[in-house]
């Protein structure tokens, strides 16, 4: 097999789909809700595995990427001490020339129950060869305090993470409580670990509208776990400048259908020239741990 072409429009094609994808896990990790055991316990999260199929949807004329076709796995599970995540995505995305360009990402997780610890492993392989790939772990007092980032690949790579700046999970407790309250905004620091030279980034979350029940909309035909209200959410994240502020626009921005029980029956990821979306087709329960 030939090595991945990374010079002219064969690499532009390569990277910009690098970060296509990366920008797709992390959204997905925006999706993850836990609550800790100290938290008000307004949402009960559900430990699930869910299948999606991918997709193209919007294209608009001037897109470099004109159609799509993939399928992504997300599962979070409950552990004694901390939730753990896992991702992989496998997506072919076609440019207006040349051969469609198959990639997958791998991606896994693990946040401490108390705040303290978030650690994180991802790989991206575009023709079967790894292009990128991060590995390292988050450390700070708790919730609230400043932490720091230690990065084992690339090696060296260290983040500072000032006070205001949250872990996945974190992140979506506000999102859920601002949406259970009525709020219509949501706004935090973020840090997942991917894309180190723009980290941390900021999220901006919109909660369009009040919850809809459960009944209504698509992806509803999975039993227990589908049975839940939800709510239609934007994200746009923004990537920092070397500590010189956030960038203006933002990276991405993603609509997801959000339940209460953590579950998302829906992603459309935007790209400006284009979207992907990504449908819930299965799902599975995760049976709790037996802890001490």
């Amino acid at each position: 097999m030939n090595s991945p072409d990374f010079s002219g429009y064969n690499g532009f094609m390569m990277r910009f789909q690098t970060k296509t994808l990366r920008n797709v896990l992390a959204a997905v990790l925006l999706a993850a809700v836990v609550i800790p055991d100290s938290a008000a316990a307004l949402v009960i999260h559900a430990s699930h595995r869910a299948f999606y199929e991918i997709q193209i949807g919007r294209v608009d004329s001037n897109s470099q990427i004109v159609d799509a076709r993939g399928r992504m796995v997300a599962e979070w599970s409950r552990a004694c001490d901390g939730w753990a995540s896992s991702q992989r995505l496998v997506v072919s995305m076609a440019p207006g020339e040349g051969d469609p360009i198959n990639s997958e990402v791998v991606m896994t997780s693990f946040e401490a129950l108390d705040g303290t610890l978030f650690s994180f492993d991802s790989e991206t392989r575009i023709g079967g060869e790894t292009v990128e790939a991060v590995k390292g772990s988050a450390e700070r007092a708790g919730p609230g305090q400043a932490g720091r980032a230690t990065y084992n690949v690339p090696r060296g790579m260290v983040v500072d993470l000032p006070a205001d700046t949250v872990f996945p999970f974190e992140h979506t407790i506000a999102v859920i409580e601002a949406a259970e309250q009525g709020q219509v905004r949501a706004f935090s620091h973020y840090f997942d670990g991917s894309q180190p030279e723009n980290a941390p980034m900021a999220v901006n979350s919109l909660i369009l509208g009040k919850a809809r029940d459960a009944a209504d909309g698509g992806e509803n035909s999975f039993g227990a776990l589908s049975a839940h209200k939800w709510w239609p959410v934007r994200l746009a994240m923004f990537a920092s400048s070397a500590g010189k502020g956030l960038n203006e626009e933002p990276e991405f921005e993603m609509t997801q259908i959000l339940q209460d029980n953590g579950v998302v029956r829906r992603f459309e990821f935007d790209y400006g020239e284009f979207s992907l979306v990504a449908a819930l087709v299965e799902i599975e329960e995760i049976a709790p741990p037996r802890c001490d």
